[in-house]
């Protein structure tokens, strides 16, 4: 018994050893910067642009509505805290919203802002210990939803020095990487990314590499797709999935998150 038991045994142990050396792909599961979401019970999801009610395609007029509107930073975080929630997603730059970025940027090719609101927000949540993370999308079909062009593919070109359709997946995946870029250099106290599914531009470019190494602080959260990579994934679309996703008890969850 002893001698057929001894493969067995050396297998069992095997098997062991293969796991624990799989440390570095389980590390990412559970991982220090984390621990800020685990210990969370709720967060906002805002989505806040342009075509917010009421509806702006002119993105000098939207700024200077929102300003004498009396738009305060620290209104919103308080607000998030007497609702006991612990963090912020700012869901601007939305295809569905007219790609508006609510900071200054260097980058041209769509909306962006004199002021910086999503600035004021990340100082004002940090003061009161609420988190912001930033919406980013993949997506440039909406890009005239309106009946009003609202990506400047002609700017984006004369700022790279060639010819950039924005409207186009690979176009507007290099003007966003742009973007993820400026933002991880300007906003050091932002607490990551939810990006909007996947472009292919950012995956054959390194994107979630770039950010691990410059922000590697920062959450990265997917909506739908699985990436490795990322530290939480969210199952907006509910289809497509094996096993299916259960919605009522949200019981399952993509391996190993």
């Amino acid at each position: 018994m002893r001698l057929r038991a001894t493969p067995v045994i050396a297998l069992v142990l095997a098997m062991i050893a293969t796991l624990l050396s799989a440390a570095p792909a389980g590390a990412e599961v559970v991982h220090p910067r984390q621990q800020w979401l685990r210990d969370s019970t709720a967060g906002l999801f805002l989505h806040w642009g342009m075509f917010t009610a009421p509806r702006h395609l002119d993105c000098a007029a939207w700024e200077r509505d929102v300003t004498e509107g009396g738009w305060n930073a620290d209104y919103w975080i308080d607000q998030t805290r007497d609702l006991g929630a612990s963090y912020i997603v700012l869901a601007t730059f939305h295809s569905a919203l007219g790609y508006a970025r609510p900071w200054p940027s260097a980058v041209p090719g769509s909306c962006a802002t004199r002021r910086d609101f999503l600035g004021e927000l990340v100082k004002a949540g940090k003061a009161k210990d609420v988190r912001i993370m930033l919406y980013m999308t993949d997506d440039p079909q909406w890009h005239d939803s309106q009946g009003v062009e609202m990506l400047d593919s002609a700017a984006y070109s004369a700022y790279k020095g060639r010819q950039v359709d924005l409207t186009t997946r690979p176009g507007f995946g290099m003007f966003s990487y742009d973007l993820f870029v400026e933002v991880m250099e300007k906003y050091p106290d932002l607490a990551g990314f939810w990006i909007d599914n996947e472009n292919e531009y950012w995956q054959q470019n390194g994107l979630y590499e770039k950010v691990r190494e410059r922000r590697p602080d920062w959450l990265l959260s997917n909506n739908n797709t699985d990436t490795p990579i990322m530290d939480t994934v969210s199952n907006e679309q509910k289809t497509g999935m094996t096993p299916s996703y259960d919605y009522p008890q949200a019981a399952w969850t993509p391996m190993p998150r």
